[in-house]
């Protein structure tokens, strides 16, 4: 270690690959800055496939039947449900927002769960609890069983969020991006889909014994339960926990690969450290990544609630209106796989996230503005391409840049937390239709808002990447050790001397 960096280096310019090297030697292979692309092995292609034909697909299905069931509530609207059990819409509203207050109480409980339960017991189980639910929401008679019922939801939907902490122990920083962006197209599919399927009930189910809206929640609900089932059964569990180092699936050597390869911002074995809950509350960062939820919860919750209901008051039929919201969610499924790609490619976030939020922002100020109903259509689709893609990228951000496993779940739970109180903004400041000035004009001063908070914070970063080459380069000159060198992520977090932010 010490003849890597001696004192005849005094008067030559760090090299911080060799610091690395160190680090290396006393830790468990930390290469802690941003990775380049490198040349891949033969088993390291095959490793990457393998766990995006297995991983990618499941947690993708995690995400699809969530984010239908959130759709469905205000599809089932347009097929009956507020009629037939006499809401009125602020009755409608306060139904929508109960599910993002079961949400918020076990977010945490259900970030921090997945060191302490197997993964797949926690996604796969999850699924099945709310589509048990969704199922039980299809026979409600009353006001007070759709409230329960949405709550329930809530609390079982939050355990299913923690995908992106999961997902982060198998791909590198330079690649998480656009596998978010794969799992979380689900979730624009799931709007389309929805839409589709609610259009299929209401077309051809209006007069069967049951109530359209309650056929749409019993076929969504079995979906979701089907999904748990498989996710339980092929879902692995975090590499370092795997027993004997392998599964049915991947061998010893393609698990040391995945854990070399994440080492940038894993420590195996890592364990829940409650200090690190309190490293979160003190990190700005954290506040940061926070209100980008906030705006996207508020922006999101929105559309899921009340995108049929924008359409239909475009001058569409009920029936109509269904199957418009497609258009809007097909356009955010193809900007969200190209700008996370590229995002990827260039190893940049802050600069697609900005424009993410500008676009979303520019929708809605067209909707405040525009008279025409083609004009009012590309506006909401510029509001969801701007807000999916911003949102899985913010969440990449936060998590490449969020060391400590604790800190990372945490960070992670504060953020959605934020969100879904927003969200039950979402669900309340729409209730001056059909302009809903004052809807659209929050949502977008936050997205503005958003915009630059991120400006900042990819100043903030780049000059934290700085200062630590600074500091490094002025320790070889004097031929000193930096005292991280002997400690890993799990003891320094992301404040770690050789951790590098990812802008």
């Amino acid at each position: 270690m010490t003849s890597e960096i001696s004192t005849k280096q005094a008067d030559i310019d760090v090299d911080l690959s060799c610091v690395e090297d160190a680090d290396r030697k006393l830790t468990t292979a930390y290469t802690l800055q941003p990775e380049t692309k490198q040349t891949r092995s033969g088993l390291e292609r095959r490793l990457i496939w393998k766990q995006d034909l297995l991983i990618l697909p499941l947690l993708a299905l995690i995400y699809f039947v969530t984010f239908l069931d959130r759709n469905s509530f205000g599809n089932g609207r347009l097929l009956g449900l507020q009629k037939e059990l006499r809401f009125s819409n602020a009755d409608y509203s306060h139904a929508a927002q109960y599910f993002f207050i079961g949400y918020t109480i076990c977010m945490f409980p259900g970030s921090v769960s997945l060191r302490w339960i197997p993964p797949h017991w926690v996604l796969g189980g999850a699924c099945i609890t709310f589509g048990i639910f969704l199922c039980g929401m299809s026979a409600a008679k009353s006001y007070a069983t759709v409230v329960a019922t949405r709550i329930l939801i809530g609390c079982a939907q939050s355990f299913t969020q923690n995908s992106g902490v999961y997902n982060s122990f198998w791909y590198t920083r330079r690649e998480i991006a656009t596998r978010g962006a794969l799992i979380f197209s689900t979730a624009t599919l799931s709007g389309a889909f929805s839409g589709l399927i609610a259009y299929a009930v209401g077309e051809n189910l209006a007069h069967s014994s049951r109530s359209p809206w309650s056929w749409l929640f019993l076929i969504e609900g079995a979906i979701a339960i089907l999904v748990g089932v498989v996710v339980i059964i092929l879902l692995p569990p975090f590499p370092d926990r795997m027993k004997n180092g392998e599964n049915w699936l991947f061998t010893k050597d393609e698990i040391s690969l995945v854990m070399e390869r994440t080492s940038s911002w894993n420590t195996t074995g890592a364990r829940i450290q409650w200090s690190q809950v309190w490293d979160c509350l003190k990190d700005p960062k954290s506040y940061a990544f926070a209100m980008f939820n906030a705006t996207s919860g508020l922006c999101l919750s929105s559309i899921g609630i009340f995108l049929p209901t924008f359409i239909r008051d475009f001058g569409f039929s009920n029936l109509d209106a269904q199957l418009f919201s497609v258009i809007p969610y097909g356009c955010a499924f193809c900007t969200l796989l190209i700008l996370c790609y590229i995002s990827d490619r260039t190893n940049l976030k802050g600069p697609f996230i900005m424009f993410g939020f500008a676009v979303n922002a520019i929708g809605y100020a067209m909707l405040l503005g525009v008279k025409s109903t083609a004009a009012k259509v590309v506006a909401t689709c510029f509001i969801t391409s701007g807000m999916y893609p911003a949102v899985v990228l913010f969440l990449t951000w936060l998590t490449i840049n969020t060391a400590g496993f604790t800190k990372r779940a945490t960070t992670w739970a504060m953020a959605e937390i934020f969100g879904q109180l927003f969200s039950i903004m979402g669900a309340n400041i729409y209730d001056n239709g059909p302009r809903y000035v004052k809807g659209h004009a929050t949502a977008m001063a936050f997205s503005w808002l958003s915009v630059l908070i991120a400006a900042a914070l990819m100043v903030v970063l780049h000059r934290q990447n700085k200062k630590r080459v600074d500091i490094l380069q002025d320790y070889a000159r004097r031929g000193e050790i930096h005292p991280h060198m002997n400690r890993s992520l799990e003891d320094e977090k992301d404040f770690h001397i050789n951790f590098r932010y990812t802008l």
